[in-house]
């Protein structure tokens, strides 16, 4: 079985210094007030898990949320820690929407992240932190403010694809609605509703951190965990409004589905508005009778044609002036 590899990140305003490391007994974490970060990057690896809770001392509470993958964003105090879940969400070629739990754990010096799987959501941050930027100047509130508002901007990534998809689907109903058209309709639908359950919880967990006073935040990052939420109730509006655009995209494929059968039952009309007069004169003219004044007239068959096509011509020019095509 393949090792999976986690990441334990040092820095501070002069150096940084990033390691990769398979178990507990090869981390070696030095007292110091630089801000650690260790990043677990699978939850397979039972083992480091329980070694890390009993190192740092953490509820059974937590390690049992951690391990829970359907569990909802929120935010607890532990007085000694801060413990936020948060989902992120992405999606793939197939247009296929995927949640990833991230677990902080939040110290004094020190960040304790877990997720599913390694993914790339993160990379910016490390990149920022290697390169020298504010982050190295603040402290692991900051920290904890730059890896949130990654996962929060990879939701604007999910929502504007979805939206680019809705003006394709919606050029489709107006133009050639299709069976095919109402399922994308409800795709979408079931989509919307699956980010806004991922949101709600995530706006009242980040609320929790911007609106109470937690020694572990410096005031001065409260503002940015604000930001943070501001841009969830960004999304949270985007939502809705996507929402509502499919309610009346589901309205007008409705209707027209209703004007196309309309269209035909139109035309059916036309045809059968036609042919009853035809059908009566036909039908006068093929009764069983021995004595029919016509049927020897040598003019007959010639006055039947010219007749229907009179009658074809008045019921066109009738139907024309009552704009039925």
């Amino acid at each position: 079985m393949k090792k999976v590899s986690h990441w334990y990140t040092n820095y501070n305003s002069d150096n940084f210094e990033r390691k990769e490391f398979f178990s507990f007994n090869d981390l070696v974490l030095e007292e110091s007030e630089d801000v650690k970060w260790l990043e677990i990057t699978s939850l397979a690896d039972l083992d480091l898990i329980n070694d890390i809770a009993n190192k740092f001392n953490l509820h059974p509470l937590v390690v049992e949320d951690i391990l829970d993958l359907d569990h909802m964003s929120k935010l607890q105090d532990y007085n000694e820690y801060l413990y936020l879940i948060i989902d992120g969400m992405v999606m793939d070629e197939n247009k296929k929407i995927k949640i990833e739990q991230y677990s902080f754990i939040l110290f004094k010096n020190l960040i304790i992240s877990f997720q599913q799987s390694e993914t790339k959501v993160f990379d910016s941050i490390i990149t920022r932190i290697k390169e020298g930027s504010n982050i190295r100047k603040n402290g692991a509130d900051d920290l904890l403010y730059a890896l949130v508002d990654a996962i929060v901007d990879d939701y604007f990534e999910v929502v504007e694809e979805i939206g680019e998809y809705i003006d394709e689907v919606e050029d489709q109903v107006l133009l050639n609605p299709k069976k095919e058209s109402l399922q994308e309709i409800y795709r979408i639908k079931r989509d919307l509703i699956y980010i806004r359950k991922a949101l709600w919880p995530m706006r009242n967990a980040i609320s929790g951190i911007s609106k109470n006073d937690y020694d572990l935040i410096d005031e001065k990052t409260l503002y940015y965990f604000r930001d943070v939420y501001d841009h969830v109730i960004q999304l949270i509006d985007i939502i809705e409004t996507y929402r509502d655009i499919c309610s009346g995209m589901l309205d007008t494929y409705l209707s027209s589905i209703s004007n196309k059968t309309n269209e035909i039952m139109k035309v059916l009309t036309i045809f059968s508005s036609i042919f009853i007069p035809l059908t009566f004169l036909a039908g006068v003219y093929g009764m069983n009778f021995k004595y029919l004044p016509e049927l020897n007239w040598k003019y007959g068959y010639l006055s039947f044609w010219i007749i229907s096509t009179i009658i074809i011509l008045v019921l066109l020019r009738y139907f024309k002036k009552k704009n039925w095509f």
